[in-house]
C-alpha cells in the first residue's frame, strides 16, 4: 500500500485502520505503530459460511466485531474476545 496516497491517510497514525478488498470478505488493515501494522480477514470464524458473516471495526474503534454473531475480536491477534467465535480472525 502506498501510505501517501490520501485514501490511506488513516494508516498515517497509531491505532488507525483501513478496509480494503482481498481475502475472502476483505482485509482489515491496523497500524500498531511506525513500523508494524497487522491485516487480519473480515470473514468472521464462526460459521464463516453465513451470508452475513463479515466483521467490521467497532464503532469505537477499539476491537472488531461480527454484527451477525456478536463475537467481537482484538486488533492485538486477532483473538475472540466476546462472543461465541473461539477461532482467531485469518491473519496475513
Amino acid at each position: 500500500l502506498n501510505l501517501n496516497l490520501p485514501e490511506y491517510i488513516s494508516l498515517r497514525s497509531d491505532g488507525g485502520y483501513k478496509e480494503i478488498s482481498g481475502g475472502v470478505r476483505g482485509i482489515i488493515i491496523y497500524r500498531v505503530n511506525s513500523s508494524t501494522y497487522k491485516a487480519y480477514e473480515r470473514n468472521c470464524s464462526f460459521q464463516p459460511n453465513e451470508a452475513c458473516a463479515t466483521v467490521n471495526v467497532h464503532s469505537s474503534g477499539l476491537f472488531m466485531n461480527d454484527p451477525c454473531c456478536g463475537s467481537n475480536f482484538s486488533f492485538d491477534d486477532g483473538n475472540p474476545s466476546g462472543g461465541p467465535a473461539w477461532r482467531p480472525l485469518v491473519g496475513y
